[in-house]
């Protein structure tokens, strides 16, 4: 593209002209991601999809809720953060399902759809009753369970005794 000696004079006054205030710059941030997201809540409604839950902590010890769905987007796999989460008050069971319920329920998206859920062993997690695997089997009996595997790399990583070194070295197999 080249350009003549007219449009690059203009150039400096159409770029003064581009608001760029704090307020604005946030403003136009805040439509993008709420673009984003509703693009990501289009197309797990429109597919089966697969969540997997996970709780963390940051450094100032407030509890985060991350939910990353996995779905198809013209016959691709993809796979996008659906949900960051505080959980001010507590972690158990009941109010990560909560906060995913309310999640879906405000989204509109249905658990039907969801064929997989993927977590870490935690109580909170993958309690037959009280965790959140048994909520959620309540409203959605044919969703499949997974174990995380990234935990499982992160202890590979760790130095362990010799007893557990064998194990270790067999699975590498």
């Amino acid at each position: 593209m080249t350009l003549n000696a007219c449009s690059v004079k203009t150039m400096p006054k159409k770029i003064k002209n581009i608001p760029l205030s704090n307020s604005t710059v946030s403003r136009r941030i805040k439509d993008m991601s709420i673009d984003i997201e509703a693009t990501i809540n289009e197309r797990t409604k429109k597919s089966p999809f697969s969540i997997q839950v996970d709780e963390s902590s940051d450094v100032s010890d407030l509890s985060i809720l991350l939910v990353i769905a996995r779905y198809l987007n013209v016959n691709e796999l993809e796979e996008n953060l659906l949900l960051c989460y505080p959980l001010t008050k507590r972690s158990t069971g009941e109010d990560i399902f909560n906060a995913i319920q309310g999640y879906f329920c405000e989204k509109e998206m249905d658990w039907a759809k969801c064929c997989g859920v993927c977590t870490d062993g935690g109580k909170s997690m993958s309690g037959c009753y009280k965790g959140l695997r048994g909520r959620i089997k309540i409203i959605a009996p044919h969703v499949t369970w997974s174990h995380c595997c990234v935990h499982r790399q992160s202890l590979a990583v760790k130095p362990f005794p010799d007893s557990l070194k064998e194990v270790i070295n067999l699975s590498k197999l």
